[in-house]
């Protein structure tokens, strides 16, 4: 396998530290694969100039390289703008056209964000998929899974809704034993990864979220997963936590503003850049590259399956920038409202 680098950089060494409703179960064709490659993204769907140039970006990407793609994940906040429904035209602008079928002619496994849950749009999301069959448009349920390949997968992902503030306690709940239940069948795969829109670690300007890392960390732990993929902070990061074996990767550059870093201590890359990350998955072997809006990598980091990891190259993380109270002020709120007041339908951007 030939692994393309568009872009020399200096290659720096890194030493890790130490429901009840039915859920479907998505499954690819090719058992064949000696690979798989994925491409994932969040924070997209804003029809704006940053989607534009994200989606051009993404075909150029994939023109340009030698390695066939499985899929894609999206890791929420799907679409900023409203939708009348399934048969709205935004469907066809903003997603069947705007991400090239000629060339990415793949599944978009796509994931719910906090966004997604305005007007509704949820359930439309999910309904599209059961209206639209031949669509690359891929979400059968708040969350699923998906092997790949099908018959005999090098990766499972998991595709899940971190929401719970927008969602009933007992659906939430159900979501957790699901989730506990597939993690704790006989893994068949040589790779798990998790993707949700909400980061459990987070550089960015949202942070950690301390409910993930309670109710989702303790599994994340026991079943040993690999990866966890996310959104919500519009920038790409990759952590690597103490105590923890999974990677974190934040990709929420999808085409939406960025905001600064907020935390600058932890590692190894945090930039507030537009892009989207590359998974390229082998038996034994897994190399992540994120990738800014230019097509360029900016981070390469290698991990095999019997522990060791490293960054193959990397540019330096953005330094932190303080928050501020107008950076903190939410536009939607009267003036001199608390942005901390826990709510239980609140919808944070």
């Amino acid at each position: 396998m030939r692994l393309r680098k568009r872009h020399s950089l200096a290659a720096v060494p890194f030493f890790i530290l130490a429901l009840s409703c039915n859920v479907a179960h998505v499954n690819t064709t090719s058992a064949a694969e000696a690979e798989v490659n994925l491409l994932a993204m969040g924070d997209w769907g804003n029809n704006g100039p940053g989607q534009k140039l994200i989606a051009k970006t993404l075909s150029q990407y994939v023109k340009d390289g030698d390695r066939k793609f499985s899929a894609m994940l999206l890791a929420g906040d799907n679409f900023y703008v409203k939708l009348s429904g399934v048969k709205d035209p935004l469907w066809q602008t903003m997603f069947e056209d705007r991400y090239d079928p000629s060339v990415l002619n793949f599944p978009f496994y796509a994931s719910l964000g906090n966004h997604d849950y305005k007007n509704n749009q949820d359930a439309m999301e999910i309904d599209y998929t059961k209206v639209n069959p031949q669509s690359r448009w891929k979400m059968p349920s708040r969350w699923y899974r998906v092997d790949l390949p099908s018959d005999h997968p090098i990766v499972t992902v998991f595709m899940l809704d971190s929401n719970k503030p927008l969602m009933p306690e007992a659906t939430w709940q159900a979501e957790l034993t699901w989730l506990n239940t597939e993690l704790a069948k006989p893994r068949k795969a040589n790779w798990v990864m998790m993707c949700a829109h909400h980061p459990l670690f987070s550089n960015g300007d949202h942070g950690d979220n301390g409910v993930l890392q309670k109710e989702w960390g303790p599994l994340v732990q026991k079943y040993k997963v690999d990866f966890y993929l996310c959104g919500h902070d519009h920038d790409l990061q990759h952590l690597e936590v103490p105590g923890w074996n999974a990677s974190f990767f934040l990709v929420g550059g999808g085409g939406a503003t960025t905001r600064p870093m907020r935390v600058d201590k932890r590692g190894p890359f945090s930039e507030s850049q537009m892009g989207f990350a590359d998974f390229n998955f082998t038996p034994t072997r897994a190399t992540v590259r994120l990738v800014d809006s230019a097509g360029r990598i900016l981070h390469e980091f290698e991990k095999l399956k019997d522990g060791k990891s490293r960054v193959l190259v990397s540019t330096a993380s953005d330094r932190a920038t303080p928050r501020t109270v107008k950076s903190i002020t939410r536009g939607d709120l009267p003036v001199g409202a608390s942005t901390t007041k826990p709510a239980t339908k609140s919808l944070d951007d």
